[in-house]
């Protein structure tokens, strides 16, 4: 026995001597002092000195790397946040882009965890904690493939653009083919327009096509949705761009769910893709999904006292829904018998058009006869112009100062990828 318990001790000098290997660089702020003990906990347990886990909530978490170097992995709190998402995008602004955040937090709701990876958040947990539950999080973070520096970013997806009209005829499908067409032929984007009306859609129509099969069960499927089934389902329509669209029976009862949108917008954004998508009037949870996904929204309507109406009762929604910046746009100008003027319609909605796409009859009837999208159909003046800002606008990601006014995505989402 004592022969034992002195080659007990022999080992305890040699491990003293001998040089540990180095800790992973983690950092961790909880709010409460039971969470802060299962941190050094489960943190010790990979190597983490007690110390790097201080006592506070998202405030002091940013305080601590205002005056040290930004971790390899970040464990915050968030817990004591009134408004989490908008908090986190303060953090962004002392952390650097190559560190991880893991959030923990009381709420074990699923949208939240949804809203706090589109942002770029690496992981989040409920309290309370377990400690080797904490330590598997981790270790998955240190293991993951490092996030691209600045000095070598990595090779983003294209745009994520949704269009959704504030009324029926005001160019909302018209624009979104256009866009579509103009990502894919003039910005040389490979392009998908996604029509999520899947019941009277007319995104097909508009370019002369037949809609494809099995658009409705990627939607329903999430867990079986690959690029191989996204390819089937397709149908192209020239080099670059793909069109992904259904006609369902009108008795179809179709409630689907956000979670295959989702699914679907991740494979096509990892495959580099540009994405342009057609939505309908129904703020259901695929309408929710997008807006979330986009990185602009456009919102058309005409200039009609309906459509003043109807666009203050949408604007909201979608404002508060969106994950990216929305632009408004003035569809069809000139052509709405009784229209107001583009300065009182601003007046009495109290906020600015973006973009204004006054109503070319010769290139509207170009394209509706010939199958074309208007982009392609109209030939010079205030129109293509207009558009054509408004591609170049759309064509980086989101909506930059080539259209003043709109909201800039959160800086979590820009610092820390989506």
């Amino acid at each position: 026995m004592s022969r034992a318990l002195g080659q007990g001790a022999t080992a305890m000098k040699l491990a003293r001597l001998t040089p540990a290997a180095t800790a992973p660089d983690l950092l961790a702020v909880a709010v409460d002092p039971v969470t802060c003990e299962v941190l050094r906990q489960g943190l010790g347990q990979l190597g983490c000195a007690p110390s790097r886990v201080s006592e506070g909530g998202l405030a002091a978490a940013i305080a601590l790397l205002r005056a040290t170097p930004s971790p390899a992995v970040l464990v915050v709190d968030i817990s004591d946040c009134a408004d989490p998402l908008r908090d986190l995008d303060q953090l962004a602004e002392v952390c650097e882009p190559q560190t991880r955040v893991l959030a923990i937090g009381a709420a074990n709701d699923v949208r939240l965890y949804r809203e706090l990876r589109r942002l770029g958040v690496a992981d989040y947990l409920p309290k309370p904690l377990a400690a080797d539950q904490l330590r598997t999080a981790v270790e998955a973070l240190l293991a993951a493939d490092p996030p691209p520096s600045a000095a070598t970013p990595a090779v983003a997806g294209g745009a994520t653009v949704a269009v959704i009209g504030a009324r029926s005829g005001c160019g909302a499908t018209s624009l979104a083919v256009s866009l579509a067409w103009g990502l894919a032929n003039d910005q040389q984007q490979r392009t998908v327009l996604l029509d999520l009306d899947l019941q009277a859609g007319t995104t097909a129509l508009s370019l002369d096509a037949e809609p494809g099969r099995g658009l409705r069960e990627l939607l329903a499927n999430p867990e079986r949705l690959d690029k191989l089934l996204i390819g089937s389902a397709a149908v192209q329509q020239g080099e670059r761009l793909r069109l992904l669209a259904a006609e369902e029976p009108l008795d179809a009862d179709l409630r689907l769910g956000g979670e295959g949108l989702d699914a679907l917008v991740g494979v096509l954004r990892a495959d580099g893709d540009s994405l342009v998508i057609d939505l309908p009037r129904r703020f259901d949870a695929l309408c929710r999904s997008a807006l979330r996904a986009a990185d602009t929204v456009i919102v058309v309507t005409d200039l009609s006292l309906a459509g003043l109406r109807d666009t203050q009762r949408l604007l909201p929604l979608v404002t508060a829904c969106a994950g990216g910046a929305v632009l408004l746009a003035g569809g069809r100008v000139g052509a709405t018998p009784g229209e107001l003027s583009a300065s009182d319609f601003q007046r009495h909605l109290q906020r600015r058009l973006d973009v204004e796409l006054p109503f070319d009859a010769k290139a509207a009837r170009a394209a509706a006869e010939q199958a074309r999208p208007l982009l392609s159909a109209v030939r010079g003046g205030p129109l293509a112009d207009a558009l054509q800002r408004l591609l170049a606008t759309v064509a980086g990601g989101g909506a930059t100062a080539t259209l003043a006014g709109a909201p800039r995505a959160p800086l979590l989402k820009r610092w820390f990828g989506s």
